[in-house]
């Protein structure tokens, strides 16, 4: 019995070490501190919001020459006399032509050049110009719609005639009728500043506006200068009341013509055979596309009544240059 009880003992001071060894063995040490590390979850690329629309405003007419730097002079040809020429015809001088051949004729190369923003058409083939932002130098004025603006000659074609333009040939005077080379030759304007300036020069005539009288005062020396036109002493006397409005001074140096157009000889007009007989009087009572059936009538009559430039009958709708296209035959 009592060997019993020394066995008993023995295995049990064996057991219990060997027990929990085992039982330390099995499961590692764990530092009751330590903390698992979240899981790691990817940053998703930051991306900037993109930049509100603003359409890119076209680039001007390549070619087109600036106006004259500050401080530089302007040579001009006085005229005492313009007696004697030929009347002025507007038919003369073929306007609004396409000349690129890609369906936009200069007055709607003009919006697109001028516009501000981009522009958009009437139609899909890109023709004729609908909507796009310019700003009257004229007026100061804001317009977004194309039928509202009209395309200005700098210098009035009537002015140029009565200038020493009636002398050119045909095709001088469609060249000088359609000219983009010069910046501010043609100017997208409100159609009412292009109705009272009409075809009167500065001395009769100035812009509201009158910030823009320095670079009016010049454009109009210069394109004078350029086709070799005269000016009148009073017109003249309003150009250097303009040009006192520029920071730069500008020095304008005369010359006196040396032709007083007194009884010259005509050069070659259009011949009128070619062209439709006008129906109704220009300067007469109001007429509307009503009055005509055949659209070479009314586009005749619209020209003769100073169309494009002036619709004081309302023919041209859209101010693309174009009277009554409703009626048959229209080109």
């Amino acid at each position: 019995m009592m060997n019993s009880r020394i066995y008993l003992i023995i295995w049990t001071v064996v057991l219990i070490p060997l027990l929990v060894g085992c039982s330390s063995t099995s499961s590692p040490d764990v530092d009751p501190t330590w903390t698992p590390s979240p899981t790691w979850t990817p940053v998703p690329t930051w991306t900037p919001n993109p930049p509100p629309y603003e359409p890119i405003k076209p680039t001007p007419h390549e070619t087109a020459i600036p106006a004259k730097s500050p401080g530089s002079d302007i040579d001009l040809e006085v005229s005492s006399s313009i007696s004697g020429i030929p009347k002025y015809n507007r038919n003369d001088w073929n306007h609004w032509v396409d000349l690129d051949g890609d369906c936009q004729n200069e007055r709607h190369e003009v919006l697109i050049d001028e516009s501000l923003i981009e522009v958009t058409f009437k139609e899909d083939n890109k023709c004729q110009v609908s909507s796009g932002k310019w700003v009257d130098p004229y007026t100061g004025q804001e317009i977004y719609e194309a039928t509202k603006l009209d395309i200005d000659h700098m210098i009035p074609l009537k002015n140029a005639h009565d200038s020493g333009g009636w002398q050119w040939n045909a095709s001088k005077k469609k060249e000088f009728a359609n000219d983009r080379t010069y910046q501010n030759h043609l100017i997208a304007v409100s159609s009412s500043a292009n109705r009272q300036k009409g075809a009167k020069g500065p001395e009769d005539w100035k812009p509201s506006n009158t910030s823009y009288w320095c670079t009016y005062a010049i454009s109009w020396a210069d394109i004078k200068d350029k086709w070799n036109l005269t000016v009148t002493e009073a017109e003249l006397l309003a150009l250097k009341e303009m040009l006192d409005h520029c920071e730069t001074k500008h020095n304008i140096t005369t010359t006196q013509s040396a032709n007083e157009y007194i009884n010259p000889t005509p050069t070659p007009t259009i011949d009128v055979s070619q062209t439709p007989k006008l129906l109704f009087d220009p300067d007469g009572p109001d007429r509307n596309c009503g009055d005509f059936t055949k659209w070479s009538d009314a586009q005749a009559f619209y020209e003769a009544a100073g169309g494009p430039d002036t619709d004081r009958h309302r023919l041209d709708v859209n101010k693309d240059g174009i009277a009554c296209e409703s009626l048959p035959g229209v080109q």
